[in-house]
């Protein structure tokens, strides 16, 4: 019986035999019956010995050894190899892998040794690196310990790791460097870390260099200015622009400025920077050096269509940004390839993407010598796909039939609309019912009908707020407001705890709101309840009533009301409702310095009124919009149900979103222009609490009230 050691990755599956060194282990015998045990003998490697293949044999022991730090077993539940397994190389290799994944070890062998049967003992052989003892920054004096230490993976008790070390100086240095300290250098003790295993990362910050100047070298067809609204950095104007040199924002600026000519078709353009930095490295010039290149256009456009043809190449061409002779961007090249995937989408045509066979591939290839790009448009049609079953996960509250309103061409029965599948998610997002949505076409391609799955996971639809403010013109007012988005009030508890913990009144999608705000001189009570669904239809129901104070200057006014509000959704763009309203005005603590109509009028007195409102609304997003229009306009007559006044007036408001600016991250800068207008009919007829007032606290400029 011999045993033989295999060091490094356990390659070569075995190990040259020197000979016999020693007898450590002797058979015995219990109950008559002999027990073999396996002899161990350790032997070295001599020259000119044949190495012994262990392929194929029986591996009877796994062991570990070497560990000391950490529990052997949580070492060995690393190991994929078993007793009972077959001796292979390449298995061990990889349980070498997974137990040097777990760090700590500077080294990690296999060594096999062979029992009397023939058996094989796998040992994993182990060193240790040493632990630290501590983990320091020195030589910082504008950024804190604990700030650059939370950059650094490693704390005290933690094993030595070469690579996390220098990751740690790497992310010291670059918060350097953004936070403007351009020359700032930072090492590591090696000494103590050799000696006392402590960890020392030595900081020379040097001077905080801010910009004095920004330059563009190179540019020829667009402007300085131009250019200039591309880039973050900025130069230091005492104390209005600190002007940091950050070397994230220069590369942020130099990207920008290559995405801004390649969206203009200068696919060659080659961007760089230069610094040059004063005498006492304390201000800094920046060049930003420009190649533009020539700008291409698009030469031709041909097309292949590999299918029956659904589409003509003149339709196809027309749903295309880029045309013949436009210029060329990638961007237009997406958005083409986009619209040309929406274009067979509508009709059933699932692209690969979705888990369909319907695939657009654009190919690039660029004129020999002019600056133009030709493009090879390959049209794999597949085939159309029809809606199955419309499967609703992870809305555990929220009704299916609330999430199924948001659905947009994935209507059972008819073709999916893949432009709809992605307005459907947009929609399911935005109802402040879900954080996040997700669909998955299920089947096969082979499958004519599919299944879609909807997964959903459900947002925060709740809230309370509590809160107090002081104006001049409303005084101290104090404020309670409870809101519920996802409301059901055929859902009433059946317990208080069920309605203390949240479990009633929900899942139907209505909204309920709760507003209290009493003031010293401004006090205002809301109740409201709104169905935006009604039995599960394109119309919707809104019932509210409200109770109002407000001390004037010459009079006190009070109002306390109802109003029902009954509508319909016409598709995603237009909506109408009719609106009636009966309120209670009572006027008091009239003053002998108040207006002669103040006095003048009955009191209390009674308003009525029937209003028709229409909405129209392109707006690409209703939560945050950077393009679309939404208009509101209505009519109301006063009067038409009672009441002591009777005219008629009309309002609408306009506004309109425009995405000026988009940066490399995506971020986008969008102008907003708002209008409202407002007109009486009658002259003399209204009433003083039903007319339009210009000024407030909600406008830039402002009147008396």
């Amino acid at each position: 019986m011999s045993l033989t050691r295999a060091t490094g990755a356990a390659a070569g599956c075995g190990a040259e035999i020197k000979g016999l060194r020693s007898t450590v282990l002797a058979g015995l015998a219990r109950t008559g019956v002999v027990v073999l045990t396996a002899l161990l003998v350790f032997s070295a490697v001599a020259a000119g010995q044949g190495a012994v293949d262990f392929t194929g044999r029986p591996i009877a022991e796994v062991r570990v050894s070497g560990v000391r730090q950490l529990d052997p077993q949580f070492v060995l539940n690393q190991v994929r190899t078993r007793v009972g397994d077959a001796y292979d190389a390449a298995a061990i290799n990889r349980d070498i892998q997974n137990i040097t994944r777990l760090g700590g070890f500077s080294s990690v062998r296999a060594a096999v040794g062979q029992r009397a049967d023939g058996s094989l003992i796998l040992t994993y052989v182990v060193t240790e690196s040493p632990l630290l003892a501590d983990v320091q920054v020195v030589g910082n004096k504008s950024m804190p310990d604990q700030e650059l230490l939370g950059l650094v993976v490693l704390r005290s008790g933690d094993p030595r790791d070469d690579f996390l070390i220098e990751r740690g100086v790497e992310q010291i240095r670059k918060a350097y460097r953004d936070a403007g300290y351009f020359l700032a250098e930072v090492g590591v003790d090696e000494k103590t870390l050799v000696e006392s295993d402590v960890l020392i990362f030595r900081v020379r910050e040097g001077p905080r260099v801010s910009v004095r100047r920004i330059a563009i070298e190179g540019n020829v067809v667009f402007t300085d200015k131009q250019l200039m609204s591309q880039i973050g950095s900025k130069e230091a104007m005492l104390i209005l622009e600190k002007g940091v040199l950050s070397e994230q924002q220069l590369e942020q600026d130099v990207a920008k400025l290559r995405t801004f000519y390649l969206q203009r078709g200068y696919i060659e353009v080659r961007v760089g920077r230069r610094i040059t930095l004063s005498e006492d490295q304390e201000e800094a010039s920046i060049e930003f050096l420009i190649e533009e290149g020539r700008q291409f256009t698009v030469g031709s456009i041909k097309f292949v269509i590999e299918g029956a043809g659904l589409y003509s190449e003149e339709q196809i061409r027309q749903a295309m940004t880029l045309q013949v002779g436009s210029v060329y961007s990638f961007n237009r090249l997406q958005q083409s390839k986009r619209a040309v995937t929406d274009l067979y989408g509508k009709l059933g045509y699932l692209p690969v993407e979705r888990g369909g066979l319907m695939n657009v591939v654009i190919d690039r290839v660029p004129h020999d010598t002019e600056p133009k790009i030709n493009l090879i448009v390959t049209i794999t049609e597949g085939r159309r796909y029809v809606v199955g079953n419309v499967v609703i996960r992870g809305n555990e509250r929220t009704k299916d039939s609330v999430v199924r309103r948001s659905l947009r061409g994935v209507e059972p029965g008819r073709y999916y609309d893949v432009a709809g599948l992605d307005r459907s998610v947009l929609e399911i997002q935005e109802s402040v019912l879900f954080r996040e949505a997700a669909i998955t076409i299920q089947g096969g391609t082979r499958d004519e009908v599919r299944d879609a799955l909807l997964e959903v996971r459900e947002g925060r639809t709740g809230s309370i707020t509590l809160g107090a403010s002081i104006g001049s013109d409303t005084g101290l007012v104090g404020g309670f407001d409870y809101r519920q988005r996802n409301f059901d009030i055929n859902d009433p508890p059946e317990s208080l705890s069920e309605l203390v913990s949240g479990n009633a009144f929900r899942g139907a999608g209505q909204q309920f709101n709760l507003s209290l705000q009493p003031g010293n001189e401004f006090s205002n009570y809301q109740l409201s309840w709104t169905e935006p669904h009604l039995f599960d239809s394109d119309y919707f129901l809104s019932l509210s009533g409200s109770l109002f104070n407000r001390e004037r200057e010459d009079y006190d006014e009070e109002r306390m009301g109802g109003f029902v509000t009954f509508g319909k959704t016409f598709g995603d763009v237009w909506s109408a409702n009719v609106r009636a309203r009966w309120e209670d005005i009572e006027l008091d603590n009239i003053s002998g310095g108040a207006p002669t109509e103040v006095m003048m009028l009955p009191n209390p007195s009674n308003v009525t009124g029937v209003s028709f409102n229409v909405a129209r609304s392109t707006v690409d997003s209703r939560l945050f919009p950077t393009r679309g229009t939404r208009v509101v306009a209505g009519i109301e007559r006063i009067g038409l149900l009672g009441g002591d006044y009777d005219f008629t007036r009309a309002s609408a408001d306009f506004n309109a979103f425009f995405t000026v600016d988009e940066d490399f991250f995506g971020r986008k800068t969008v102008v907003s222009v708002r209008s409202e207008v407002g007109y009486i009919f009658e002259s003399g007829e209204s009433v003083i609490f039903e007319r339009f007032y210009a000024g407030g606290h909600r406008n830039f400029r402002g009147f008396d009230f």
